[in-house]
């Protein structure tokens, strides 16, 4: 017996495969590689944005946590803040990090809480305004006869004279948090 001459011998068979297989193998390929590229590119979309939405709240409340550091620690402007725009500020603080606090990790917030529990002596009482942890004077000056405003004589019940923090925990405290909100932008001390 001789061996037919058969065109479709195996090896005929699996080179027709392969090259069946080989575009649609490609296909496949570039299609995953398109899609993980896409949600990359969405993932960066989205990190953008949230770093875009930080940097707002940061430069709303960069300022007022400077304000309430200064009135504080009795240097730069405090002379200009009155003990109604600390309130004031306080309240807008409140408002920027309790509405916001889920932009950004626990560790901001924790922060902020610390800072201002440091600041102001909260839940006074029902209705009150919290109560600011500051001497009215102070070594560095008086505030009722150094300020740049006219002084209200009622402010005077705003201020809780127990457990006045030091300038120092102050500052430290304003650190923490800045730095956390910076770290939140990527910013790389």
């Amino acid at each position: 017996m001789q061996p037919t001459n058969n065109p479709w011998n195996s090896l005929e068979v699996v080179k027709l495969i392969v090259g069946i297989l080989t575009p649609f193998s490609v296909g496949a390929f570039g299609w995953f590689i398109s899609r993980r590229l896409k949600r990359l590119e969405l993932s960066q979309w989205a990190n953008q944005k949230l770093i875009e939405k930080r940097l707002a709240i940061y430069d709303s409340a960069a300022p007022l946590l400077n304000q309430l550091l200064c009135f504080y620690t009795w240097v730069g402007h405090w002379k200009d803040v009155s003990p109604e725009d600390v309130i004031k500020a306080k309240r807008e603080l409140d408002k920027i990090f309790n509405i916001y606090r889920h932009l950004f990790n626990d560790d901001i917030y924790q922060a902020y809480q610390s800072f201002i529990h440091a600041l102001f002596e909260t839940f006074a009482a029902p209705g009150r305004d919290a109560k600011i942890r500051s001497h009215i004077q102070g070594f560095d000056g008086d505030r009722t006869s150094h300020c740049s405003y006219t002084w209200n004589p009622e402010w005077s019940q705003n201020f809780s004279n127990g457990n006045v923090v030091e300038k120092k925990e102050v500052r430290a405290q304003y650190f923490r948090l800045m730095n956390a909100l910076s770290g939140s932008l990527g910013a790389e001390k």
